[in-house]
């Protein structure tokens, strides 16, 4: 809130709570107006309320607010310990805030919280690490528990025929650990109101959402309770992941930006419906429904097991599906079309209509081409657009919480340094004193030393302030925020460490120049690809003998070569000393190798003596038999060396570990869905399937059924079996089994579930990964082009893209975000609940 200076007395009553705001020149002016009046009072008043308490307080004289009364310049001496105690307090407070703001612009959380010290401080707990790391292991109790409640995994195996005995837990052990879980995020939920503010519950829509899950949790489990564990439905299982993605900033980006894409999304879904529709008519055209005295027979040894052994898509009477067999009915048509969309039934589905007409194969032809290559390549080309489009606006808004992060922590921290030039000085200071007004450099460097950042992150704050700063130099927001974007830059890589040559002895020196040269590192890989070739001829050869024979060809080969792996590797170490061994970590990986290598081949020459030297030649024993197989695979992993001496090769490796990094939101995802759906699944289809008695033999099942290929451990009768019906259902190969077997022994609605559950992880989910890989691989592509032109030189330029940083998904974007401008940035801190920017 700013005071003019026309403005001599303003009058806002609301509370006893009074909290100013002003700006240099308000403080001037006030200032010359007070002498002007003899003494006059300004009183100030604030509109806001008593949970809202003001960021940086302006000290004017006679002016009441949060932290005290502040008393004129005439009365300071008397009460001069007073008010150097109160002047302390707030120096506290201004430097907690600036550094409460910087974590939270280093993480990316918005800074619309309260800001008394005690709000905090506890805001500081509760984005602490241990407070942190128990709430991510109470999420992970909570939802580890469908292991447990009833029906239980604990289990040896899923299949219907065999299921061992459950263990089930007595009711009430796992209500009780869910009872606990539920009331630990209820604290969390009171905690976040507590530090927000109330208005955050029906505001933050996440939030809200929480509440009501939590609501709804609590009244089903006292439902559960009160029947004795014995409910039909339980909801709150199928909710739960929700408290995984209010736990994860990055994962709710992911679903609005979902969100906000489903509409194009759902825009070629229908055209692939349509698609689909008007192919299932044509199929029904072409291949019209025989007649039922052509292909009904009656099946009177099989009795009443007609209805188990003929699936829908079967003609019935033991021959082979003719073409109308897939498309007898709209339905059948339908689902046969989709199923061979995704090529999993092809081409059993076309090889009867082509068996009688080849011509027929153009249908087929033509389906599949507009269908999967042109439909399905074109929704994956529209969800990576849109998809990151919105990803990046959301990228772009959590650089603005950044930038407001940083802001408010220089107008905390300035609020400090114009506090000092009062207390020393007020009325001696000039207008020209109060533009140059900005941050001491000291400050800083005091709140990045307490900030909870990385030390990393501190060590370069710091040493760019102390380079480029003296002792107390004030900083404008400029100077400020260029020491703060120093994190956001690509880091530097650690100058390798020199060689220490002997000069005293040339032939060493000679040794060290070959050793250190390129070509030592070539052939070293030329070495590990022969070892490799010669291990496949062996196998391919004499696999018995290679990996039972004590003198076998394999094992006189593999010494030799570890042998001459054990000499480079110290050849390396001496020529070049050890701190520049270890600065590569492809060295400490070769290293470690050669080192399990060699500890491997003591123990074999120990127990089984030398390959070539040996008397008496072993055959079948267990324990050589597993060293060998040991040393063999240890020799291929050593082989991914060569990764890295491949330009193409380097910036996949280097895509794939981004993905991995940046795996724990996207994968959190996909882990939501398969809880939810899991669980969705239990309820529908437990215990649907069940093994016939009078079905001895399973030959008697028309092939290709869930039957005859015995698929009765794949079913939805505990959680764990459901995860894995849905894994093979994503996978799409024989996801037309469970079509036909559950629509068999439930009703023909249960399409519906498996088809949402394909949208969902096939063509979304999966594709989202796919517009992350995407992102990823032409960004390190480009940079390693962008390194090429630039210097001229492929082989500068490789090392480089080999020695680049994992990236994050914010770095991933941040080439193509907008810097806000700082009138965006003022502004929008302006607008913020408990924090008040002067324009």
């Amino acid at each position: 809130m700013n005071v003019n200076s026309e403005d001599s007395n303003i009058d806002i009553s609301q509370n006893n709570e009074i909290k100013c705001l002003l700006s240099n020149r308000d403080v001037e002016d006030a200032v010359d107006q007070q002498n002007a009046i003899d003494n006059d009072n300004i009183s100030v008043r604030s509109d806001v309320t008593d949970d809202r308490v003001c960021l940086i307080p302006d000290p004017v004289p006679n002016c009441t607010t949060s932290y005290g009364s502040i008393q004129g310049p005439s009365e300071m001496s008397s009460f001069g310990g007073a008010y150097d105690k109160e002047i302390s307090e707030k120096d506290d407070l201004c430097l907690m805030q600036a550094q409460v703001f910087l974590e939270d612009a280093a993480l990316y959380r918005t800074i619309d919280h309260k800001v008394d010290m005690k709000s905090l401080k506890l805001y500081q707990f509760y984005h602490s690490k241990p407070f942190a790391w128990l709430r991510t292991g109470v999420i992970f109790i909570l939802h580890i528990l469908a292991f447990f409640e009833f029906p239980s995994s604990l289990s040896w195996t899923s299949d219907i025929r065999r299921q061992d005995e459950r263990i089930q837990l007595p009711c009430g052990v796992t209500e009780g650990i869910e009872l606990m879980c539920l009331l630990f995020l209820l604290l969390d939920v009171v905690l976040k109101t507590r530090i927000y503010g109330y208005k955050s519950l029906y505001l933050n829509k996440w939030l809200f959402v929480e509440i009501v899950v939590l609501c709804l949790s609590f009244i089903d489990w006292i439902v559960s309770m009160s029947v004795g564990c014995g409910e039909v439905v339980r909801i709150r299982r199928m909710i739960r992941p929700v408290f995984i993605i209010q736990n994860s900033s990055l994962m709710k980006k992911i679903l609005n930006s979902l969100r906000k894409t489903m509409s194009q999304i759902l825009g070629v879904l229908l055209l692939m419906a349509l698609h689909l529709y008007v192919f299932t008519l044509l199929g029904m055209l072409l291949f019209p429904k025989p007649k039922d005295n052509d292909t009904i027979h009656d099946i009177n040894n099989l009795g009443e097991l007609n209805d188990i052994l003929i699936p829908s898509n079967s003609s019935g009477n033991g021959t082979k599906p003719s073409e109308s067999t897939y498309f007898r009915t709209l339905t059948e048509s339908f689902m046969s079309l989709l199923v061979l969309l995704t090529t999993a039934n092809n081409p059993d589905v076309t090889l009867p209509a082509y068996t009688r007409n080849r011509l027929y194969a153009i249908f087929f032809i033509l389906f599949l081409t507009i269908g999967l290559y042109c439909f399905m390549n074109m929704l994956t080309a529209i969800i990576y657009n849109q998809f990151r489009d919105y990803f990046k606006n959301s990228m772009q808004s959590s650089l603005m919480r950044r930038r407001l992060g940083q802001r408010a922590a220089f107008e905390a921290l300035k609020y400090k340094s114009m506090q000092l030039n009062h207390s020393s000085s007020l009325q001696d200071k000039t207008s020209e004193d109060s533009q140059r007004e900005g941050v001491s450099s000291r400050d800083l460097k005091v709140v990045i030393s307490r900030a909870k950042i990385e030390e990393e992150i501190k060590v370069t704050l710091i040493d760019t302030i102390a380079r480029g700063f003296t002792q107390d130099q004030i900083m404008t927001w400029i100077n400020f925020l260029s020491v703060l974007k120093m994190t956001e830059m690509e880091k530097d890589h650690k100058e390798k460490p020199r060689i220490r040559w002997f000069t005293h002895h040339p032939r060493l020196v000679a040794l060290q120049k070959i050793v250190c040269h390129k070509g030592f590192s070539y052939f070293g890989n030329v070495m590990a690809l022969i070892n490799v070739i010669l291990i496949t001829i062996e196998l391919a050869t004499e696999y018995d003998k290679s990996l039972s024979s004590s003198k076998s060809a394999l094992r006189i080969i593999n010494f030799l070569f570890i042998l001459y792996y054990v000499v480079e590797q110290s050849l390396i170490v001496i020529c070049m000393g050890w701190r520049r061994y270890k600065y590569s970590w492809s060295n400490i990986y070769d290293g470690s190798i050669v080192l399990i290598l060699l500890l491997s081949e003591l123990v074999t020459v120990a127990l089984y003596g030398f390959p070539f030297f040996s008397q008496r030649e072993i055959h079948g024993n267990f324990t050589l038999w597993n060293i060998v197989r040991v040393i063999n695979i240890l020799i291929m992993f050593r082989l991914l060396r060569i990764i890295w001496h491949i330009q193409a090769m380097a910036i996949v490796a280097h895509t794939l570990l981004d993905l991995v990094k940046n795996l724990q939101s996207f994968g959190g995802i996909l882990i939501v869905i398969y809880y939810s759906y899991a669980m969705l699944g239990m309820e529908i289809f437990q215990n649907k399937i069940t093994y016939p008695t009078k079905l001895g033999n399973e030959s008697l099942a028309v092939c290709g059924t869930y039957e005859q290929l015995e698929y009765w451990a794949n079913n939805f009768d505990d959680f764990a079996a459901a995860v894995v019906v849905l894994w093979d259902v994503m996978v799409v190969n024989n996801w037309f089994v469970f079509l036909d077997a559950y629509a068999k022994y439930t009703t023909k609605w249960s399409y519906v579930y498996f088809i949402i559950w394909w949208l969902m992880s096939v063509v979304i989910v999966l594709n989202l990964f796919t517009a992350l890989i995407l992102e990823n691989f032409i960004m390190k592509w480009d940079k390693f082009y962008d390194h090429s032109r630039s210097e001229g030189r492929r082989r500068r330029s490789l090392s480089r893209s080999i020695s680049m940083n994992t990236l994050t998904v914010h770095d991933i974007f941040r080439s193509n975000l907008t810097e806000p401008s700082e009138e965006e940035v003022v502004d929008s801190l302006s607008k913020l609940k408990y924090f008040r920017a002067q324009s």
